[in-house]
């Protein structure tokens, strides 16, 4: 019998007394493993279409939609890959996970998405204090009796059962010159859950190892107060969006002849499209193509890259995708340009 390592071990234990969908990530950079040429990069076809996962037997296309409760298909991948690092998928796995970073820098004016930050409570230091706070508005103590893992640069990932498919996932970021948190719950608070996954404890990457931090084994169920909050700040999926207008994107030619304007337009008509996307209709993979398309007119000189990633990722941003979904899908697409055929100068 093939030994496993000590992470590959938890995944498959995890598995089989929880039923969690579970896969191995790349050591150094913690994606999911790359699948077959035709998948990679998002391919035509979503995951729910994907021949390769229809067939059930392991193939590990469509990122972290390859992931499984099949102790089988575990063990082969434990045997093959031999990787150090496996996480588990939240959506299908009826989980949803708080990440409080560690990262440093200045915080905003107000961290907290839509709530006023306490005149009597210092600036938070990173994701943990502001997390703490917004607890304490709602008359709660920072929850330790639910599965918390410790991640390597002291970050915390606080694990709930949660109703599968329900909840949007979200990075608490600020906009550059803004002073205030405007996207999922606060600064330095990510939201992990439909298409999200967190790395199990026991992992390693260069960086150290991810540690469980809590006595408990097993996930609490959802706070009802941190539940509210999540509807508040917009990450019920199935909640009846109230129709807004995406702001238009502004988009400079960069020159005056027939390309560069032509590159501008494509640029504005991607983004107004993506911007309007809703959930479950193809955004990753529109902005994929976009990318892919706008990828080759930076080549060709019609566009400048900056503009066109930047445009790109605020539509995507707008449609709701992760930050993490659209940093991997923009990077796929630039790394697959498409020559521009046409539109040569008069």
């Amino acid at each position: 019998m093939t030994t496993i390592v000590p992470t590959a071990a938890v995944a498959l234990w995890v598995a089989r007394r929880h039923g969690w969908h579970v896969l191995p990530l790349h050591p150094g950079t913690k994606r999911p493993l790359a699948g077959c040429p035709d998948c990679r990069g998002g391919g035509d076809h979503t995951a729910a279409e994907c021949p390769c996962l229809a067939r059930a037997a392991g193939a590990l296309c469509h990122g972290v939609w390859a992931a499984t409760a099949d102790p089988q298909v575990i063990g082969s991948w434990a045997g093959r890959w031999r990787t150090s690092v496996w996480a588990v998928h939240l959506g299908v796995s009826g989980l949803l996970a708080v990440d409080l970073d560690t990262h440093g820098g200045t915080p905003p004016t107000q961290p907290l998405n839509g709530e006023p930050w306490p005149n009597d409570a210092p600036p938070p230091a990173d994701g943990i204090d502001t997390y703490a706070t917004l607890a304490g508005l709602r008359s709660q103590a920072f929850d330790v009796d639910t599965l918390l893992t410790e991640t390597p640069s002291g970050g915390l990932h606080l694990l709930y059962t949660a109703e599968p498919g329900r909840w949007k996932s979200s990075s608490g970021r600020v906009r550059d010159g803004d002073h205030a948190v405007r996207s999922g719950v606060g600064w330095q608070i990510d939201i992990k859950a439909h298409a999200g996954y967190v790395v199990l404890p026991g992992s390693t990457i260069p960086a150290g190892t991810y540690r469980r931090a809590s006595t408990t084994l097993v996930p609490a169920a959802l706070p009802v107060w941190l539940a509210a909050d999540l509807v508040r700040t917009g990450h019920d999926r199935h909640a009846t969006p109230t129709p807004t207008r995406p702001t238009p994107v502004t988009v400079t030619a960069h020159g005056e002849d027939r390309q560069a304007r032509y590159a501008a337009g494509a640029l504005r008509s991607a983004c107004a499209e993506l911007a309007g996307m809703g959930v479950d209709s193809g955004r990753n993979r529109k902005l994929f193509r976009s990318a892919t398309r706008l990828a080759g007119m930076v080549e060709a000189g019609w566009i400048d890259r900056d503009q066109v990633e930047t445009a790109l990722a605020d539509a995507a941003h707008t449609a709701g995708l992760p930050a993490g979904e659209v940093r991997y899908a923009l990077a796929s697409g630039f790394a697959r340009p498409r020559t521009p055929t046409g539109h040569t100068a008069a």
